[in-house]
């Protein structure tokens, strides 16, 4: 959506107690000056913040919301009932295992329900949300993974029908259908579920447990799973998750499976920097998604689109369609947006916006590699308004990405074309506008497509990187032959239909534009 057709105050989640909203005014993230927030004529916040929450609000009652004149009226959801897990015998001690009482207190939540977590913490085992419910985690509760790894539930990689046929399937990594351990909060075949509040979640994973083996299974025999989630969606609709702080999680942090009608606004997601594979925020082969105003720190890549690998393809796994992320902050981890690598269904339509990425090492970036099939579509990609500063690479695409032992292989690596069939994947449509990166280190862009795939279709506009003065060489993204550089400007090899237009780069060495293979 042009931005002049952007509504200035929207909302983003209604929730039984409170209210999400973003302004998009142009600013990044948060604006120069605070915001006051008045509820029906009465100052109730201010704040700087793009995205904010409105919170201590009753169920099912009407709001006017006014911010800098702009009004919204919004109303919160209903609630029938509120659970207090301690009613069913949680002690919420941080000692204690609350798990069946937790789980006790969900099962018994009627339509329309909340359980609410206050005043406590409670160590749990995986939980299994349902339909038409509410988690609440109120300010001054946290929810703590429980650190002893027996017991954990695993997820079938594959379920079977009578006849014994593969129907469908729940445990997966890294896009295969593979077992894998419950996550802490598992939401699987389920609609109008929020999980909110401005409490905490913590997996309190470590490198002495979920950490220790981040390429091994976990078991024993037959029962080994891969590491799990701290919040798994699958097969679901209509899913908020609001406010709330996610920290430590065992692998990737947030992992939507096939579903849609998404939302996650104003969430912290966090862990530590040497922390493996602890993504932030990973959709795959899911439809209308809205990330905003969610502050990362994490391991791995902040917000990581996939849609499976090939063998997952073959199953009917969908596409990714629809994302708009807005109003997000990446301070640091490997990439700040991805596209891929996992991408066997295709990704389309995703829109970035307004976002600002500090220390990541990589900003923008779209990987693939042959093999993972004609569907692999990277399509119809917006980055707009975004700031960067201190990163690595700012804008990354990568057709030979080596990630597992196949992308090891010849057929992955080669520079030389090679027949287009069914492996063959496409990145096309790409557009960049207002991008500004102070602090670079490696290099503006860094675009290799495929020579007998090139990138179909990149545009660039109002461009502006400058250089750290000491940036020691990097590697601008993982693939064979790809070298160490230090302040290189933009090079694109393998591409055609390339518009570049209004560039500034600053501080740079060697050439401003390296152009290889460019129709």
């Amino acid at each position: 959506m042009p931005r002049d057709e952007i509504p200035r105050l929207n909302l983003i989640a209604d929730l039984p107690t409170s209210l999400s909203f973003e302004i998009s005014d142009g600013s990044i993230y948060r604006a120069d000056a605070a915001r006051k927030v008045y509820v029906d004529g009465v100052l109730k916040l201010t704040t700087d913040l793009n995205v904010f929450t409105l919170t201590g609000l009753t169920p099912d009652t009407l709001y006017k919301v006014t911010v800098n004149g702009e009004e919204l009226v919004a109303r919160t959801v209903r609630c029938k009932a509120v659970l207090d897990p301690r009613a069913f015998g949680a002690r919420g001690d941080g000692i204690a295992d609350d798990t069946a009482a937790l789980q006790a207190a969900i099962s018994a939540c009627p339509s329309d329900g909340r359980v609410r977590l206050s005043d406590g913490n409670y160590v749990s085992g995986p939980l299994f949300l349902k339909s038409d419910m509410a988690l609440e985690i109120a300010k001054d509760a946290r929810l703590l993974g429980r650190r002893d790894l027996t017991g954990w539930p695993i997820l079938p990689g594959i379920l079977y029908d009578d006849e014994g046929r593969e129907k469908v399937w729940l445990g997966s990594w890294e896009g295969e259908a593979l077992n894998c351990h419950a996550a802490l909060i598992n939401i699987i075949a389920a609609r109008n579920v929020m999980v909110y509040g401005e409490g905490e979640i913590d997996g309190r994973a470590g490198f002495d447990t979920w950490w220790s083996r981040p390429k091994v299974p976990f078991g024993d025999g037959d029962h080994t799973a891969w590491r799990p989630r701290l919040i798994s969606i699958i097969d679901s609709e209509k899913i908020t998750c609001e406010g709330l702080t996610v920290a430590n999680s065992p692998s990737w942090t947030i992992h939507p499976l096939n579903s849609r009608w998404l939302t996650f606004t104003n969430l912290k997601i966090k862990a530590p920097s040497d922390s493996p594979n602890t993504d932030g925020l990973n959709p795959e082969s899911c439809t209308d998604v809205k990330i905003c105003g969610v502050h990362f720190t994490v391991g791995d890549d902040c917000i990581a689109l996939k849609s499976g690998k090939i063998s997952m393809t073959r199953k009917a796994l969908r596409p990714t369609r629809r994302v708009t992320i807005s109003n997000c902050w990446m301070q640091d981890g490997h990439g700040a947006v991805v596209v891929g690598s996992e991408m066997a269904s295709g990704i389309y339509d995703v829109t970035v916006r307004d976002c600002l990425f500090t220390g990541t090492d990589r900003g923008l970036r779209i990987k693939t590699r042959r093999g993972r099939g004609k569907d692999a579509v990277a399509a119809h990609i917006r980055f707009d308004n975004i700031r960067m500063k201190n990163v690595g690479t700012a804008f990354v695409i990568n057709s030979f990405y080596w990630c597992d032992p196949d992308g090891k292989t010849d057929y992955v690596g080669n520079r030389s074309p090679l027949p287009v069939d069914d492996r063959t994947p496409f990145i096309g449509e790409i557009t960049l506008t207002h991008i500004h990166c102070d602090q670079t280190r490696h290099a503006a862009a860094y675009l290799l497509g495929l020579p007998e795939q090139p990138i179909d279709g990149i545009h660039i506009d109002d461009f502006r990187v400058s250089f750290a003065e000491t940036a020691d060489a990097g590697f601008p993204d993982m693939a064979a032959s790809i070298p160490a550089v230090a302040r290189k400007g933009l090079y694109i090899c393998n591409a055609r239909n390339v518009r570049l237009s209004n560039l500034s780069l600053k501080g740079y060495l060697g050439q401003d534009i390296e152009l290889e293979n460019v129709l």
